[in-house]
């Protein structure tokens, strides 16, 4: 047996049971009107892991191979359980005014499943390609429109007389909101090619592979839209500092990090290139004087990520690393308020673009943050899930999966994150 099968099967042996009660259909609440007592559990979609469970099964997946987690996917999904959409409380109350969609979706011995037991291994596998994911903190939405206050200044205090009267203050707040933005990819493969691989003698699941790259894809999208998306403002472009603008998205960190706070550096230059160490300790400090707040990651393409190890390089014969999320570790860079591990981001989520604030340079941004001040709010469920489609329903022989994932952001305090933009010239 090869050792990637047997790490795969003593996941499985671990919390196999726990997978399998995840399908347990929950039991429908009662509905409460205005007044009554609302103290007890709201309905949810599905029996959810508590978040110590989470964060156990987590750091024991994240010691699995992204091969050996596609493959312990693979296996539990062989299992074909789920809980039927019909028998889903919030799912069947929305579709119930649709015949059209209820008779697709709940046809006779071949309703669609909802795959809660996929969950948390989907999770493991989103975050092995998206580690930033699992830094957001989740928070469930308040609506189709997540609306907040964001914090932009704290206030003040003032000392007083032993009977003086108090005086008022009170922090700043601007209104915010952001869209609920629905990522989904339908994925699956017909019986014809599931039939003609093995029967060609090859080791391969195409079904296996097309999940697996469903979530690549949502990955991707997600991480784009989070550093450079742009859903208010119609002028936005992957060109410009507004961001690529989708409607249907919500807007990310370029645009809200466009500040009077952000830095400028040329760390690129031939003669006397600009520190990124200096850079970015000077980014940090209005985080600082805004309230002490103490940056937690810094998220950079890799190409700046690869320019800052070459500068620390000629300083010191290795590079700090310190650990980033359960399982992973990254490298970190020394600032004056310690060790901020420094996190590349793998292609074209983060971008380059003209800014018109640095003198019409070519820049790439580097983002210096309080992630503890940045969240995901969400709607079903924290993580991606899929909707298992019974073959046939459509009348065509082919298996097909629906991942999908609800999710918007939300910078509650805009002066604890801040951004540098590295000019790319090189004279």
């Amino acid at each position: 047996m090869s050792d990637d099968l047997k790490g795969v099967l003593a996941a499985l042996g671990e919390f196999g049971t726990t997978f399998d009660q995840l399908n347990d259909t929950p039991t429908e609440p009662v509905i409460k009107s205005v007044g009554d007592d609302v103290s007890g559990p709201m309905p949810s979609m599905r029996k959810v892991l508590s978040n110590g469970d989470r964060i156990l099964m987590q750091r024991q997946l994240m010691k699995l191979s992204s091969p050996e987690l596609t493959e312990l996917f693979y296996m539990q999904m062989s299992k074909q359980q789920g809980t039927p959409v019909g028998e889903d409380y919030l799912l069947s109350q929305a579709m119930g005014n649709d015949p059209v969609l209820s008779k697709v979706l709940d046809t006779t011995g071949g309703a669609a499943l909802q795959r809660t037991d996929l969950d948390p291994i989907l999770y493991t596998l989103f975050v092995k390609m998206f580690p930033a994911y699992e830094r957001f903190r989740k928070v469930p939405a308040n609506g189709l429109i997540h609306s907040w206050r964001q914090i932009t200044a704290y206030g003040d205090a003032e000392f007083m007389t032993e009977l003086g009267a108090v005086t008022d203050d009170n922090a700043t707040y601007a209104p915010q909101n952001t869209n609920i933005a629905q990522l989904a990819t339908r994925r699956g493969v017909t019986f014809k090619e599931q039939l003609a691989v093995p029967a060609g003698g090859m080791p391969w699941n195409p079904q296996q592979i097309e999940i697996q790259q469903g979530l690549t894809a949502m990955a991707h999208k997600m991480q784009k839209t989070i550093f450079q998306g742009q859903a208010a403002n119609s002028g936005g472009t992957a060109s410009n500092e507004l961001g690529l603008y989708d409607a249907n998205g919500f807007t990310g960190l370029r645009s809200t990090l466009n500040t009077g706070s952000a830095v400028n550096f040329s760390p690129y230059l031939t003669t006397s290139p600009d520190s990124f160490a200096e850079a970015v300790g000077a980014t940090i400090v209005p985080m600082t004087d805004s309230g002490g707040a103490v940056p937690n990651v810094i998220y950079m393409r890799a190409t700046e990520q690869q320019e800052l190890s070459n500068q620390q390089l000629a300083l010191q014969r290795s590079v700090d690393r310190t650990e980033f999320i359960p399982g992973m570790t990254v490298p970190a860079i020394a600032t004056g308020v310690g060790l901020v591990p420094v996190m590349g981001v793998p292609g074209d989520s983060i971008g380059t673009y003209t800014a018109a604030t640095y003198s019409g340079n070519t820049v790439a941004d580097v983002y210096v943050l309080d992630d503890s001040t940045i969240v995901l709010p969400y709607l079903g469920s924290p993580g991606p899930s899929v909707l298992e489609i019974p073959p046939g329903v459509s009348g065509q022989l082919t298996r097909l999966f629906i991942i999908y994932l609800f999710n918007g952001l939300a910078v509650l305090t805009l002066p604890y994150n801040n951004k540098a933009r590295a000019n790319l010239a090189t004279s």
